[in-house]
């Protein structure tokens, strides 16, 4: 009987070829390599913040800069549980050229909820000189360093030095996490509060369903740009913003 069965295991373990066999080891053994990768600049972003914490030199504020700038969206993946769906390559580009086209070296961007976005912007060569920020719930993305605010939007106004960021960005991208109401407002007290109260440009991709509430909160219109996401979503999607530019138009009434 114990032959029998252990013959019927044996039935249901596929048979790999050589080729399908060798393509999994390579895959995994990529997978491998990729998270020995992260876990390194993951302990020097936590060595940069410490240094940023204390008395430290021009260097080591560099060398936090230094830690991130092989990394890309592909280092995180999508955690649905957090309502994380990433950008596609084109979107992330056009947000992020957007986004420098709209502002200038000395100006501040934050990227809130936008982990897409916010990577693209650190990846471009040579580095943007402006100073860009992420709000974000997911602590993966503390490998940016001091660039990173943990972020909950049930706690809009609560995070690492709120009252220093008060009404002090330039430019803002955000993506609520959640299509609901709750989360849009909460989101958006956010954006009033570290927005600068004057000439502060807005720009928020969510549901097509939360138009008439983005423009009651922070007058933001919706616009002809469609933000696509890599896996697709079910839902309509779209862009809003607070101004228009060469690539960002409001919509006609539709």
């Amino acid at each position: 009987m114990a032959d029998e069965n252990s013959e019927n295991l044996d039935d249901d373990i596929p048979n790999l070829s050589e080729h399908a066999l060798s393509a999994l080891n390579e895959f995994l053994s990529e997978q491998e390599q990729h998270q020995i990768k992260f876990e390194q600049l993951r302990q020097k972003s936590l060595s940069s913040i410490q240094n940023y914490l204390e008395p430290n030199s021009q260097n080591e504020q560099n060398e936090e800069q230094n830690n991130v700038d092989e990394i890309n969206i592909e280092f995180f993946k999508e955690d649905w549980q957090l309502s994380q769906f990433w950008y596609d390559e084109e979107t992330s580009n056009t947000l992020a050229q957007e986004i420098l086209a709209n502002t200038s070296p000395d100006s501040r961007i934050a990227c809130i909820s936008a982990p897409t976005a916010f990577v693209k912007l650190k990846s471009i060569k040579p580095l943007p000189k402006q100073t860009i920020c992420l709000f974000e719930f997911d602590t993966r993305f503390a490998v940016y360093g001091t660039n990173f605010y943990e972020y909950d939007y049930n706690k809009p106004t609560e995070f690492r030095n709120s009252s220093e960021l008060k009404n002090s960005f330039d430019f803002i991208l955000v993506d609520p996490p959640f299509l609901s109401e709750d989360c849009c407002t909460k989101t958006m007290i956010t954006v009033r509060w570290i927005g600068k109260k004057e000439n502060c440009k807005i720009l928020i991709c969510t549901g097509a369903v939360m138009r008439d509430l983005v423009y009651r909160l922070v007058k933001a219109k919706m616009t002809t740009f469609f933000p696509h996401h890599k896996g697709g979503l079910a839902n309509e999607f779209r862009c809003y913003s607070s101004y228009e530019s060469q690539t960002i138009k409001w919509a006609k009434d539709e």
